[in-house]
C-alpha cells in the first residue's frame, strides 16, 4: 500500500467520522428550589398555599433553564434564549414535594418546594421534535406569553391586596386574584396533558391516528380534563385543540369541529389551525368547506403573531 493511499484512507476514515451522528449521554439532573409567602391581613391561606406552587414551579423551570442553556448540544443548536425559555416551559415537568407552615400565628409563612427532573437525552430528542414542527413550536411561545402575563398580573394583585385597607375592596381584589390563579392552575393540566400527547401529534397531520394509543379511559380522562380547563380559561388556545384531537379520536367529529372553530375564533391567523379543520372537514365529504380553509392556511404565513 502506497503513502499516498494510505492518507486518502485515513482521510476517508475522519470524514466518515465527523458524518457520523453525536449521540447524547444520556444524564439525569435533579432541580429543587422553594418559594415561600408571607400571610397578610387580607390573605387566606389557600391562596397563600396557591401563589407559593406557582412561584416554586416558576423557579424550578428558570434554574431548569439555566440548566438546559449549559448542554452542549444545546449550544450546537445556537438557539435563543427565548426559544430556551419556551422549551423549558413546555417540555420540563415540574411537581410539588413538600409544604411547610413557618413564621407566627398572626403572619403563617408558607413554603412550598417543587422538583423537576430532567433526562438530557429525552429532552435533546424533544427540543429537536419541536424545532421542526413550528406551528407545535408556535404554541409553546403563544403558552409561554400567556403565563408570564398571568404572572405579573398575579403580581400586581397581591401587590394591591397588601396594602388594601378597605374590606370590601380586598374581597375584589381576591376574586380577581382567585381568577388569575385558576388560569394558571389550568395551564399546569393543559401542559400535563399536552406532555402527554403531544409525542403523538408531531410530525404527523393525521390526529385520528397520532392518538391511536390511548385507552377509551384515557380519552375520557383526557377530555373531561379539557373542559375543566375550558371553564376557567376558554381562550386556551392549546386545550381547545387538543380537545379536538381527543374528540375526533373519539368519533365525535362534530365536537372536534367546534373545537378547532373556537381557536380560530381566538387566533384566526394560525394557518395550523385552518389546515386541521381543513383536514377534518374534507375527511367528512365537506370539500367546499374544506377547500376554503385549506385555501386560507396557504395564504397565511407560516410564522404567525399571536
Amino acid at each position: 500500500m502506497t503513502g499516498l493511499i494510505k492518507k486518502v484512507i485515513i482521510i476517508l476514515c475522519a470524514l466518515l467520522l465527523m458524518s457520523l451522528p453525536v449521540l447524547v449521554e444520556a444524564e439525569i439532573k435533579i432541580i429543587e428550589t422553594e418559594s415561600s409567602y408571607i400571610m397578610g391581613d387580607n390573605d387566606s391561606k389557600i391562596d397563600a398555599r396557591r401563589i407559593a406552587t406557582q412561584e416554586a414551579k416558576r423557579k424550578a423551570l428558570e434554574m431548569a433553564g439555566t440548566f438546559i442553556e449549559s448542554l452542549t448540544e444545546v449550544k450546537n443548536m445556537a438557539l435563543a434564549k427565548d426559544e430556551i425559555k419556551a422549551y423549558t416551559a413546555g417540555v420540563v415537568e415540574t411537581e410539588i414535594i413538600s409544604e411547610d407552615m413557618k413564621g407566627t400565628s398572626a403572619h403563617p409563612e408558607i413554603f412550598i418546594r417543587a422538583r423537576c427532573k430532567i433526562d438530557t437525552a429525552v429532552l435533546i430528542g424533544h427540543i429537536n421534535s419541536f424545532r421542526k414542527n413550528e406551528d407545535l413550536k408556535e404554541q409553546l411561545n403563544v403558552a409561554l406569553k400567556e403565563n408570564e402575563s398571568l404572572k405579573k398580573e398575579r403580581d400586581n394583585l397581591t401587590t394591591k391586596l397588601s396594602a388594601e385597607k378597605d374590606k370590601s375592596k380586598a374581597e375584589d381584589i381576591r376574586k380577581k386574584l382567585d381568577h388569575v390563579l385558576a388560569k394558571e392552575e389550568a395551564n399546569d393540566e393543559v401542559k400535563k396533558l399536552w406532555g402527554s400527547l403531544v409525542h403523538k401529534l408531531l410530525n404527523s397531520t393525521n390526529v385520528k391516528k397520532d392518538i391511536g394509543g390511548m385507552s377509551v379511559k384515557e380519552l375520557n380522562e383526557a377530555s373531561s380534563a379539557l373542559n375543566k380547563v375550558l371553564k376557567v380559561n376558554p381562550e386556551n388556545q392549546r386545550a381547545h385543540m387538543l380537545l379536538a384531537a381527543v374528540y375526533q379520536r373519539k368519533g365525535d367529529n362534530a365536537g372536534a369541529e367546534k373545537e378547532i372553530k373556537a381557536a380560530i375564533a381566538l387566533n384566526p391567523s394560525n394557518p395550523f389551525f385552518h389546515f386541521t379543520l381543513g383536514l377534518l372537514l374534507k375527511n367528512e365529504g365537506k370539500y367546499k368547506e374544506a377547500l376554503k380553509e385549506l385555501t386560507i392556511a396557504s395564504t397565511l404565513p407560516h410564522r404567525h403573531d399571536s
